[in-house]
């Protein structure tokens, strides 16, 4: 299963592991004693790069977010064991395992968390912790070099530098290190970029809220059954039709049970695909999927639509493993369809349990290319109105498959499938 690089920088630089990048490069460049060596660290390096790839494909779930956020503190100490130079109470071992514990628990309760409030709680302390973290590792690198010199120069012995290293010594060394101008002129930068990236995933939170409460919400004041024509707004979207090509073949095959285990968590592994890159899930019908980006006006709609889908057929492969183990069927392929275009968004449904649905010209072409797929012999079709807004590097990885004509228009439409 492939994992988009996309999704990897950003779990890389944004989410879990920007600290133990800075305290790797921390400990190659401190010319102390007890500095691990070039093929130590490539070996926490490693640790590192089998951590990322777990968090992208299973970060979402709360308990493994927080399980995987150790995979490189454990590399840490299991290599200092090895090398004979593992403190445990040594500040760089606690500030690392404190950093992943605080890091992955308040994402895990923001991806638990199913109210904004709770969320934004969430992400408020994981902006102030990123700051703390960073600040507490500057420290520890400007007291290594220090000490490193110190050490030197015969100012002190190696027991002496140990023990300044222990954290038992942290608050005097700390308080020291605060006395400094340029120090809190550091600290004063970092907090300031710290209130930038809250800002930003507040922001996220309260577009993600706003779609979540348009696609659930019901409609209760029966009055508005004299004004259904007021609640309608037409949008300029992306959206994903997508169902499993003979589904009604293997529902055949398994009771009843089972046809909606396996529809189940071929709606949940949508459902992860649309929320990583901001789509909203509006409908579902036996084994029909429709997805919409863009609701809210975002200008990068086509782009996560095709990464959503991307993802998603990058994960089919474990779904379909995942079945076989839980003595399901596998399913067999799936066609997703991807046009941009207008739709209707309106609260539909009896007087009294509306919910908002789209529907209109851009969920005709997406569900038309879907069923196409099987014609062309593709998983994934996409209208040209989408191929147009991609960056070129997403334009490159696609092919011209033909050209189809849709209802109301007398030209066809060029649609573009995967190399």
């Amino acid at each position: 299963m492939g994992i988009s690089f996309r999704r990897f920088f950003d779990e890389f630089f944004l989410y879990s592991s920007q600290f133990v990048v800075f305290f790797i490069l921390m400990l190659f460049i401190t010319p102390s004693a007890d500095s691990l060596r070039p093929a130590a660290l490539l070996i926490v390096g490693g640790f590192l790069v089998i951590q990322i790839p777990l968090l992208v494909r299973q970060g979402h779930k709360p308990l493994l977010r927080v399980l995987f956020s150790f995979i490189t503190p454990v590399g840490y100490v299991l290599v200092r064991t090895l090398t004979g130079t593992f403190q445990a109470y040594d500040m760089a071992n606690i500030f690392l395992w404190g950093s992943a514990l605080y890091v992955g628990l308040f994402q895990a309760i923001s991806i638990a968390g199913s109210g904004r409030g709770i969320k934004r709680f969430a992400e408020g302390l994981l902006a102030f912790g990123a700051v703390i973290i960073f600040v507490f590792f500057y420290f520890y690198l400007d007291l290594r070099l220090g000490l490193a010199r110190r050490l030197a120069a015969g100012m002190i012995t190696q027991i002496g530098y140990q023990a300044a290293l222990d954290i038992r010594s942290f608050p005097p060394a700390f308080l020291d290190f605060l006395e400094s101008p340029q120090n809190g002129f550091m600290i004063l930068g970092a907090g300031t970029f710290g209130i930038m990236i809250l800002g930003s995933r507040v922001k996220i939170i309260g577009l993600r809220a706003r779609i979540s409460r348009l696609f659930n919400s019901t409609h209760r004041d029966d009055k508005a059954t004299e004004h259904d024509g007021a609640i309608g707004q037409a949008a300029s979207v992306t959206v994903i039709s997508a169902d499993i090509r003979d589904f009604m073949g293997l529902t055949e095959l398994v009771s009843a049970d089972r046809a909606v285990a396996i529809l189940n968590r071929y709606y949940s592994l949508w459902a992860v695909a649309a929320e990583r890159h901001g789509g909203s899930v509006s409908g579902v019908a036996a084994d029909s999927v429709l997805i919409v980006f863009g609701l809210l006006g975002e200008k990068d709609a086509a782009a996560r639509a095709l990464a959503s889908a991307l993802d998603f057929l990058a994960e089919l492969p474990g779904l379909r493993d995942d079945l076989v183990s839980a003595s399901l069927p596998a399913l067999t392929d799936v066609s997703i369809g991807i046009h941009s275009g207008t739709i209707v968004a309106g609260e539909l449904g009896l007087a009294g349990s509306r919910r908002l649905a789209v529907f209109g010209e851009a969920v005709s072409v997406a569900t038309r290319l879907d069923s196409l797929c099987r014609e062309f012999k593709q998983d994934l079709l996409l209208s040209q109105p989408v191929f147009r807004q991609l960056a070129l590097e997403s334009q490159s990885k696609l092919v011209k498959i033909g050209e189809v004509l849709v209802r109301n228009s007398t030209q066809p439409l060029p649609v573009y499938g995967r190399k």
